[in-house]
C-alpha cells in the first residue's frame, strides 16, 4: 500500500518529534506499506532524514508561512495524490480535500475547551482557535479515522461531536531514550541555600493558559517561608501574555535573582536543563497530552503538576497534583516537595519507572497498524 502524509502543517515541536520517531522505527513492510510519501516543510523534513521506504517532498508555498500553507492545502495538495495512493493521513488534524480515505488526529485541544479559549477573548488569537475548531470539526466528521493521543481528549471531543460513524483511538506518544536518566541523589532541604539554591524548571511558552504568573507567585511564597529557591522558564513567549508575565516578575524579583526566563531553546537542550533541575513544576491548565511533562519525568525529577485535562492521565500517581490556579495550594505542594527529601526521591523513581513504559515503538507499532486497518476497511467498501 501507499501511505500519503500531509505533514504541511507541521513546522516545529511534538507534532515533528512525533512524526519523526515513529517513521523512524516503525517496520512499514509489515503493516503493509510499500512506500510513504511526506509532504512537510522543509525544515521537518531535514529532522525526519532519509528513511527506507520513505519519500520526502515539499513545496515552496509550504515553507513561506502559515497563510501560503492553508492556500497549499486548500488548492494544490489533492493534485499531488498520486493514483496509487491506498491512504492519505493528516497527523496535524486538518485535511479540507476530496480525497478518500484519509486519516487525521487531534492534536491541539485548545480549540476545543471553551473555558481555555475565552482567555483569548477580543484578541485575534481567539478568532485563529474558533476557526481551527471549525475546520478541525468537519474534518474530523469526514474522516474514515481519527487517533487522539490521550483518553481525556478522546471523551472530551466525543461529548461534543457525533463522531459515531469515524473510526477511533488513543495512541500515547513515546519517550525519546536520550530523555531516560534514572533518578540522581535528592539534596536535603538545608542544602538548599542562596548560592547552591533549590532549582524549579518549567518549559513551555509563555501564555494565558500555561499560568506561569500563578507559579512565580507560589515559589516567592516559599521563599518567604525559609526556603531558597529559583524559578527557571524555558520557551518562547505569547506577547499579550509577556505583557502581563514582566511587571508581575520585576515586582515580585526586582534584582533578578530568582526569576530566569531563558526564551526558546533548541529541542537537544532541553536535557540539559532536566540534568540540573531539583524539581519540575507543571501549571498548565489545557494540554493535549503533556510531552514536556513525560520527558521531566524520564528524567527522573519529582513533579508537581495541574490536575486539568490530560496532564493527570500522563503523570498516573507519580507526583503531587495541583489547581494550578490556586497560589496558596501551589506553594504549599512545592514547599512540601522540597522539605521532604524521601518523598522527591520516591516520586522521581515513580516518574522513572512509569515514563519508560512510553515508547516510540509501541507509539508506532499502534499508529501504523491503526492505519492499515482503516485503509483494508476502505478498501472493503
Amino acid at each position: 500500500m501507499h501511505l500519503f502524509i500531509d505533514a504541511s502543517n507541521l513546522r516545529r515541536g511534538g507534532g515533528v518529534t512525533h512524526l519523526q520517531e515513529i517513521l523512524q522505527v516503525a517496520d512499514l513492510k509489515r503493516h503493509g506499506f510499500s512506500k510513504v510519501t511526506v509532504w512537510a516543510p522543509k525544515r521537518t523534513l531535514e529532522r525526519i532524514g532519509d528513511i527506507p521506504l520513505v519519500e520526502r517532498r515539499t513545496h515552496p508555498l509550504i515553507d513561506k508561512g502559515r497563510i501560503h500553507g492553508v492556500i497549499f492545502r486548500r488548492h494544490l495538495l489533492d493534485r499531488q495524490i498520486e493514483p496509487d495512493v491506498n491512504l492519505l493521513w493528516a497527523p496535524g488534524g486538518t485535511y479540507q480535500g476530496s480525497f478518500r480515505p484519509y486519516v487525521t488526529m487531534l492534536r491541539n485541544f485548545l480549540p476545543f475547551d471553551f473555558p481555555e479559549r475565552a482567555r483569548f477573548k477580543y484578541r485575534w488569537a481567539y478568532v485563529r482557535l474558533v476557526y481551527l475548531k471549525h475546520v478541525q470539526t468537519k474534518s474530523f466528521k469526514r474522516a474514515t479515522g481519527l487517533i487522539h493521543i490521550s483518553q481525556k481528549a478522546h471523551d472530551v471531543l466525543n461529548e461534543m461531536t457525533d463522531l459515531s460513524k469515524v473510526r477511533q483511538t488513543v495512541i500515547h506518544h513515546g519517550l525519546s531514550e536520550r530523555f531516560l536518566m534514572l533518578p540522581r541523589p535528592q539534596r536535603q532541604v538545608e542544602d538548599f541555600t542562596e548560592k547552591t539554591p533549590a532549582r524549579l524548571l518549567y518549559i513551555s511558552h509563555i501564555n494565558l493558559y500555561k499560568h506561569q504568573d500563578k507559579l512565580i507567585q507560589a515559589v516567592a511564597k516559599v521563599r518567604e517561608r525559609g526556603i531558597p529557591a529559583e524559578i527557571h522558564l524555558v520557551g518562547p513567549a505569547l506577547p499579550a501574555a509577556k505583557r502581563m508575565f514582566d511587571p508581575l516578575a520585576a515586582r515580585l524579583d526586582p534584582e533578578k535573582k530568582w526569576i530566569k526566563w531563558h526564551g526558546e531553546i533548541p529541542y537537544f537542550e532541553v536535557r540539559e536543563h532536566t540534568q540540573q533541575a531539583d524539581l519540575y513544576t507543571c501549571t498548565s491548565t489545557c494540554e493535549t497530552f503533556g510531552m514536556v511533562l513525560l520527558e521531566a519525568m524520564g528524567s527522573g525529577l519529582p513533579v508537581v503538576c495541574s490536575d486539568r485535562s490530560a496532564l493527570p492521565e500522563i503523570q498516573g500517581d507519580t507526583g503531587l497534583k495541583v489547581d494550578p490556579e490556586n497560589v496558596t495550594e501551589l506553594a504549599h505542594a512545592i514547599e512540601k516537595m522540597l522539605r521532604d527529601k524521601a518523598l522527591r526521591m520516591e516520586y522521581a523513581m515513580k516518574a522513572y519507572d512509569r515514563a519508560k513504559t512510553f515508547t516510540w515503538e509501541r507509539c508506532a507499532e499502534e499508529t501504523f497498524e491503526f492505519l492499515r486497518a482503516c485503509a483494508t476497511q476502505s478498501a472493503k467498501h
